[in-house]
């Protein structure tokens, strides 16, 4: 109910009083910070990274009850004629994304475009909580595509002609995962997304969504990824890599709006001990 810039005055106060304090995020922050943001020349605020999830939270939240032409003022779309192209194939399209800024706003934001938009999520411990997110997510039309319930809703979706955002970034418990380049160290990634793109032929397109300095936001679309790169036995984890280094390419265009509170480098290769 609150008007969003007082919402974001909050999420910076918030931000300031949960970084200051001895938490789990604020341990993992400091590991990520010594071994993967120095090295790479980021210069991240804890406080800000959280004043990103909770605005972007709060966004979410705020735009739900909102009309369209609200939601389309305060959302940019940049390179909409590359999800028409894809989606011209008739296969669908995996949207790969990451915990980037409001990436809740993104389904709607393609779903005004005019496509069929589903999204792999997974259920919350919490089920009261986990039902009110998707019923929110629902409201524009967009498919909630349970990660439990393995991949047929997944493919009759894409056989439909939805754009199916999954998100990549973390390492993902339960899923089929190997070790591709990110930011400079291996990262135990998903590599179910490019094993059904290769095999089908299903066109991936990378996203992401900005906030900018006014605090709207751009949705920039990318062009589809070339398959016929990834012929290899191992094009799978070749393809997986690309997406992988797309999403580091806009971590380091503006750190603090990625969610470095996730252990994302606890796994190691060869079982080794995680990043302490």
């Amino acid at each position: 109910m609150l008007p969003r810039r007082i919402s974001w005055g909050l999420a910076g106060a918030v931000g300031h009083i949960v970084a200051s304090l001895p938490t789990r995020g604020s341990h993992i922050f400091d590991i990520n910070r010594r071994h993967v943001m120095e090295p790479n020349g980021l210069n991240v605020r804890l406080s800000a990274v959280y004043r990103h999830l909770l605005a972007g939270m709060t966004d979410f939240l705020h735009m739900s009850s909102r009309s369209d032409d609200k939601f389309r003022m305060l959302v940019r779309v940049t390179g909409a004629e590359n999800m028409a192209d894809a989606l011209s194939e008739g296969r669908g399209v995996i949207a790969i994304t990451a915990h980037y800024s409001a990436w809740e706003l993104i389904p709607r934001a393609v779903s005004l475009l005019g496509h069929r938009v589903g999204v792999v999520s997974r259920r919350l411990s919490h089920r009261g909580t986990s039902d009110y997110l998707d019923g929110l997510r629902g409201r524009s039309g967009v498919d909630i595509i349970d990660r439990g319930e393995g991949i047929g809703r997944l493919m009759r979706c894409l056989r439909d002609n939805t754009a199916v955002g999954i998100l990549i970034d973390q390492d993902t418990m339960g899923v089929e995962s190997d070790f591709v380049d990110f930011l400079g160290l291996p990262a135990r990634t998903p590599v179910g997304p490019a094993r059904i793109a290769l095999r089908f032929g299903i066109p991936v397109v990378p996203l992401h969504i900005v906030r900018s300095a006014d605090g709207s936001y751009d949705l920039v679309i990318e062009e589809k990824l070339d398959l016929s790169r990834f012929g290899s036995d191992d094009g799978h984890l070749e393809l997986t890599g690309v997406m992988t280094e797309r999403i580091g390419d806009w971590i380091r265009e503006d750190p603090e709006q990625w969610a470095w509170i996730h252990e994302r480098w606890a796994r190691r290769p060869g079982w080794a001990p995680g990043l302490r």
